[in-house]
């Protein structure tokens, strides 16, 4: 494939970009609806008596909306809270569901809240609350991420109220000290709607009830839909490391987006994926973020300036292994692609400063021990080796090794599935695999012709690209979308294939 076609094409992504970038520098864009926050909205209002427009234009989107498919607990879950929602009145019978890990246990404490708030068959409020009172622990669970304390506390509520206890004040106090000041809980449409059934529930007529309700409310978009986070530093740190570089994206968005991320730094020291700008006091920091911004900020006057900080704030999160988990909570567990977003950060400003030997030992003796590397936040097939190889080496046995495994796996059309059984392939996750391919230096011209064809013929009209499934965990084991954070990979493979594609020509 000629070259030009390829610059063309990476060139006309990158003003579709140019163009979504906000005043303030970063860029926000919103997830695409789902069954999950939606059903609950819908759900969680019906209870507060409010009424048409709201429920007209959100069941309506939900009669058309099919359930996700990659995981047989989503497909059931979806299936439950959409029937729930259009009808809660008869709510079915809550599905039978394996207990296959604990992300799956989670998400049916979530389901059983629902249910025993709708009289549902097949959901006992004693067990809602023994579970829930447990997970809380002493001090109403100051030891979760906040959005899971509120999610517990919510379900502790809701079940006390169904079991004929009286309010307990001070649950109603811990979970109203946990919203912020404008209403919602942790930017967090699935939160504010599990804390606005609670309120409603025992305390109808307080501040944070209106406040909750009020918000919920206005998040529901002119379709009638409410969407995941939208996650402003996340996606521009993303962007800044897929498109710098190009050099309209370094003349026009970089500067801009250099000072977002440094100025949207925590007092903590580290990044949370959402800004004050768009929740209140934004989110807690989270080593994913911190790391990913980082490399973002690697090189710059930005980068030095919020570097000591950084480095407190990236000490004092290391575990005993010199590991760090994506969240301060303890139920988190360490993800793979966040210590190497880690690593690679620290290394990319003051290696000596930060003890990363240890974390970079661990990661290549986690590919060893399972002949694979694996991610907490994206699900395409080669994002693990895209993030991590950088860190162990592209010319080590496990870098290649996942570029081999990548290769074999290339669709006839020259693309990628999102994940195996996905429903066709995924302009990001050809991307990505091109991008490991290409930096392993074990790509055959024949592969990557196919996949940089695959790109070109794919993209839309005005430069983007559609991805015809769900990538991304959130909460696990449900998945959502962002196609910004989609298209910032799609352009980093595109611009790792055009001097590829260039040198072959020569």
């Amino acid at each position: 494939m000629p070259a030009r076609e390829i610059r063309r094409c990476l060139d006309h992504a990158v003003a579709a970009c140019l163009e979504l970038q906000r005043s303030n520098g970063s860029w926000a864009t919103p997830a695409r609806p789902r069954i999950l926050e939606n059903a609950l909205a819908a759900f969680a209002l019906a209870k507060a008596e409010c009424g048409s427009p709201y429920h007209d234009r959100v069941r309506a989107w939900l009669r058309q909306a099919e359930p996700q498919r990659h995981d047989a607990f989503t497909a059931a879950a979806d299936a439950w809270l959409r029937a729930l929602a259009l009808d809660s009145t008869s709510p079915p019978p809550l599905p039978v569901f394996p207990r296959d890990s604990a992300a799956h246990q989670r998400r049916r404490l979530l389901l059983q809240t629902l249910g025993v708030a709708a009289g549902a068959p097949g959901c006992s409020p004693y067990d809602l609350l023994d579970h829930a009172t447990k997970a809380l622990g002493h001090g109403h669970g100051t030891a979760l991420t906040g959005w899971h304390r509120a999610q517990f506390l919510s379900a502790a509520i809701i079940a006390r109220d169904a079991v004929g206890l009286p309010v307990d004040e001070s649950l109603v106090a811990a979970l109203a000290a946990e919203q912020a000041p404008d209403g919602s809980y942790h930017a967090m449409p699935l939160v504010t709607a599990m804390a606005c059934l609670a309120l409603t529930r025992v305390a109808p007529g307080r501040p944070a009830t209106h406040r909750c309700t009020t918000r919920l409310l206005a998040d529901q978009h002119a379709d009638g839909t409410w969407r995941f986070t939208t996650f402003d530093v996340w996606d521009t740190g993303l962007m800044v490391r897929c498109l710098r570089g190009h050099s309209a994206f370094d003349t026009i968005a970089r500067p801009a987006a250099l000072d977002f991320l440094a100025d949207a730094q925590s007092p903590q020291g580290g990044w949370g994926s959402v800004s004050p700008a768009i929740a209140g006091s934004g989110l807690d920091c989270d080593a994913d973020t911190t790391g990913n911004t980082l490399l973002a900020l690697a090189g710059t006057e930005q980068g030095r300036r919020v570097w000591p900080a950084v480095a407190v704030y990236a000490r004092q999160n290391q575990d005993g292994r010199g590991l760090w988990t994506t969240w301060r909570s303890a139920r988190d567990t360490v993800a793979q692609d966040t210590v190497a977003h880690m690593v690679g950060g620290v290394r990319a400003h003051a290696p000596d400063e930060v003890d990363v030997a240890r974390a970079a030992r661990w990661l290549h003796q986690q590919h060893r021990g399972a002949s694979r590397w694996t991610a907490d936040w994206y699900v395409f097939p080669g994002y693990p080796a895209a993030e991590i190889s950088p860190v162990v080496g592209w010319s080590t046995a496990a870098a290649r090794s996942e570029a081999r495994a990548l290769a074999a796996t290339q669709n006839r059309d020259g693309g990628w599935p999102a994940f195996p059984g996905a429903s066709g392939s995924s302009p990001a996750a050809t991307a990505l695999a091109a991008t490991v391919l290409i930096r392993s230096r074990t790509s055959t011209p024949q592969v990557l012709v196919r996949a940089a064809r695959f790109l070109v013929e794919t993209q839309l009209d005005d430069g983007t690209w559609d991805e015809p499934d769900p990538f991304m965990s959130g909460p696990r084991p449900f998945l959502t979308d962002v196609l910004a954070q989609a298209h910032a990979l799609t352009c980093r493979g595109l611009m790792d294939l055009l001097p590829h594609t260039t040198a072959a020509r020569t």
